[in-house]
């Protein structure tokens, strides 16, 4: 004879909920950036994430773009990437990437749109500009919202003395609706803010994409946008809030270039270390860490909302 459920079997899942209400209402997930290189040094990071999110698991991965080198050639997605992440993604877990500038240059690539249409890189509708938006919600609001951008195509225009009009309105619209969700992160591939030292020949690095802050970051400001995820540099930096917005750099997942200002006034910390961030979102707070190939935590800290 098969046992009924008892009364408190029954219970048991609403009274752990009002028990333990913010674990229902948290939301952790990964980023990684400039990944895409099928060497060892995309494996040794991609084995880090593993062995972290088996004890803190995540529903997502961000990629900030350059996610196949040196390119974007389709023939490399599987080596770059879909063999590489293969036991994430067999856990469940998504992925979710923005274009880099090496992603839209092979011919094969057409401007990244062979990325943008393959499912396993997760971009929403396939669109190279897409809105994401994951459970739980928080007193009746989504608890977070992700707007992914085209950096590249952006750049693209403004260097030819355009500035991409119908990305601009889609964005004005969407920011619009920031009052919708607790949390608003912008995720793209071009630093708005990067500090790198200078050499006799130049930047020893890519350093802050101006003439794109220009445009953006007005729009960021003013919808109360809480923090940009960039890569494009090949290291981390965490800078000190702009305008009341955190930015944050990520481009160590596969790669490594020297030359951040470790020590420069708005930076808050900076490391040349290949690594990949943890994020774990709840109703008022926003933790982060950046974690080395090796799995220690290089630097780490909390938002407050």
């Amino acid at each position: 004879m098969t046992a009924r459920p008892s009364h408190w079997t029954r219970l048991a899942p609403l009274f752990l909920f009002f028990l333990f209400p913010l674990a229902a209402r948290t939301l952790r997930f990964g980023v990684i950036g400039d990944s895409g290189t099928g060497d060892r040094s995309q494996q040794a990071v991609a084995r880090a994430m593993e062995s972290h999110q088996q004890q803190q698991p995540w529903k997502f991965v961000l990629m900030l773009g350059d996610n196949v080198y040196e390119s974007g050639n389709p023939d490399d997605f599987n080596r770059k990437f879909k063999q590489v992440y293969q036991p994430l993604r067999a856990a469940g877990v998504e992925f979710h990437a923005t274009l880099g500038n090496h992603d839209r240059r092979h011919s094969k690539s057409r401007h990244g749109l062979a990325q943008v249409e393959d499912s396993a890189f997760g971009y929403v509708g396939r669109r190279d500009e897409y809105v994401y938006v994951p459970l739980p919600s928080s007193n009746g609001k989504a608890l977070a919202r992700f707007l992914c951008l085209n950096s590249d195509a952006w750049i693209e225009e403004l260097e030819n003395g355009r500035v991409p009009q119908t990305r601009l309105a889609q964005l004005r619209d969407w920011l619009q609706q920031s009052g919708q969700y607790r949390w608003n992160i912008v995720f793209f591939h071009h630093t708005l803010y990067s500090f790198v030292q200078k050499g006799f020949f130049g930047l020893h690095g890519h350093g802050p994409a101006t003439e794109l802050r220009q445009v953006l970051e007005p729009l960021f400001a003013e919808a109360k946008v809480d923090a940009v995820l960039s890569g494009h540099e090949h290291f981390y930096m965490k800078v000190r809030p702009q305008h009341g917005i955190h930015y944050f750099i990520s481009g160590g997942a596969g790669r490594i270039r020297h030359g951040a200002e470790l020590h420069h006034p708005q930076v808050e910390f900076a490391a040349e270390t290949l690594h990949f961030m943890d994020f774990e979102l709840s109703e008022n707070e926003l933790k982060y860490a950046a974690i080395s190939d090796r799995g220690e935590v290089i630097h780490s800290g909390t938002i407050l909302k």
